[in-house]
């Protein structure tokens, strides 16, 4: 497959993922009966019964968006995970605070924008987020990792790593993986702040991890980047909700 075709492909695969994802969310009356039909089979709030179901939904659809990428290219899911070396530690290192610096700046750029802006509380209601904080506590760092999992194996692997196995350049796979991963992630958000917030943070950390993954070889530094961000986040978002009146769920 040649790499305008590859990359065509990622987007469409990448869209229908969201795509779906979605359905169960956007009629509100379809969202109720849903959670209160998930509730009584699981004996749990229907807040919570909802998020494990959009939990499980996100992830199943992200194992056959991979597989369709894979399936297009003469990589396996063993060649995305590499073989990190004892160099990789300070590549994570060096990794970390480039991304944290950068997520600093920007969101510092925005409080001198607006100093009136509620960061923390917009996060806290990002709807993935907000599904996270429906669920025990220690949930909000498995069900990151997760997700951050299959985010990694995807725009890190099949679709950075697939256009070089294609024979494409770094700088398009780079271009290509970032914004597809940035544009899923602004995609699920509601605000004009939590746009702002979540779609910088994942160009940065599409770039940084996206670098990272061509030094090393594999995700698994970029997975390990992407899980303390998105652990980061949720924890962020949940000592906002402590502070404020709680919310329903609003996936």
């Amino acid at each position: 497959m040649s790499a305008p075709g590859y990359a065509g492909l990622c987007a469409v695969v990448v869209a229908g993922w969201l795509a779906l994802y979605r359905v169960p969310f956007n009629d509100p009356a379809r969202r109720r009966r849903t959670a209160l039909r998930l509730a009584g089979r699981t004996g749990q709030s229907p807040d919570a019964a909802f998020a494990v179901f959009g939990t499980l939904l996100y992830l199943g659809l992200g194992a056959l968006a991979l597989t369709a990428l894979l399936a297009a290219t003469p990589l396996s899911l063993g060649d995305l995970v590499g073989r990190p070396t004892p160099a990789t530690a300070l590549a994570l290192l060096l990794a970390v605070l480039g991304t944290s610096s950068a997520n600093i700046l920007c969101v510092s750029l925005l409080y001198r924008a607006d100093p009136r802006v509620d960061v923390p509380g917009e996060i806290a209601r990002v709807q993935w987020i907000a599904s996270i904080l429906a669920l025990p506590r220690h949930y909000r760092w498995i069900i990151p990792a997760a997700a951050a999992l299959f985010e990694e194996l995807l725009f890190r692997g099949a679709v950075l790593l697939g256009f070089g196995a294609l024979g494409s350049g770094f700088g398009i796979a780079l271009a290509v993986s970032t914004c597809l991963f940035a544009a899923g992630q602004v995609a699920l958000v509601s605000t004009p702040v939590q746009a702002y917030v979540l779609g910088t943070s994942s160009v940065t950390l599409g770039v940084v991890g996206g670098l990272l993954t061509a030094a090393t070889g594999g995700v698994l530094p970029a997975l390990a980047l992407h899980m303390s961000f998105a652990g980061f986040y949720t924890h962020l978002s949940a000592s906002a909700g402590a502070r404020t009146t709680p919310r329903r769920l609003t996936l």
